[in-house]
């Protein structure tokens, strides 16, 4: 089963943006962040969650060594 990742987005009536990464474990949601700055523009404050101390996922496969005889 995939695990889940939301980027929730908050514009106010001046026009402000704030987003909510959720599902993104460790410091890999500041890098979701960084390339949505890129496109929307400077960024004024951030608020880390309990989810970015926490230990990321890794959803890479582990290698598989076959010994030969």
């Amino acid at each position: 089963m995939a695990h889940k990742q939301e980027i929730e987005l908050f514009i106010s009536d001046d026009g402000e943006l704030k987003v909510h990464i959720k599902g993104v474990k460790g410091p890999g949601c500041m890098k979701v962040l960084d390339s949505l700055a890129k496109e929307t523009g400077e960024l004024k404050d951030t608020q880390l969650t309990g989810e970015y101390y926490e230990k990321p996922l890794d959803i890479t496969r582990p290698e598989t060594k076959i010994q030969e005889s």
